[in-house]
């Protein structure tokens, strides 16, 4: 079950490192070098170098930051990630902070988006300036 090679619907593979189960609560942060899969709870924040699942029962009263996040169920709380995932039966109340954005009709969330470049960390300081052409005046 830990450590055994799981595939995710986007078809990539990944090493589950921790499992909360369905019938678990937990309440603290969690920081984690490899996948994290939630289907039960947790109040607190987690962090995590690889995915973190949020299951279908699955629900988080925190922040979290991850390379790649997969949610099926809720999360109350700020997201930063490189990838995210937002399948029909999510639930996100919380700023996102991401590269990449996939939402699936259905999938419900409230506050706002940043979203970079897949080159860059951060968005340019500058706006972009808008070059209108002049008026003919004929």
């Amino acid at each position: 079950m830990f450590n055994s090679k799981k595939s995710s619907n986007n078809g990539s593979s990944m090493n589950i490192d921790t499992l909360i189960g369905e019938q678990c609560t937990l309440q603290g942060n969690i920081s984690s070098h490899n996948s994290v899969k939630i289907d039960g709870g947790i109040v607190g924040h987690v962090a995590s170098e690889g995915m973190v699942i949020v299951g279908e029962k699955g629900w988080i009263k925190g922040n979290i930051q991850a390379k790649e996040l997969l949610v099926f169920g809720r999360i109350e709380g700020d997201i930063t990630t490189q990838n995210l995932d937002l399948k029909a039966s999510a639930h996100i109340n919380g700023n996102i902070d991401t590269h990449s954005l996939q939402i699936e009709p259905g999938a419900v969330y409230q506050g706002s988006v940043v979203m970079h470049s897949q080159n860059t960390a951060a968005l340019p300081d500058h706006s972009p300036t808008l070059t209108l052409p002049a008026a003919d005046s004929n």
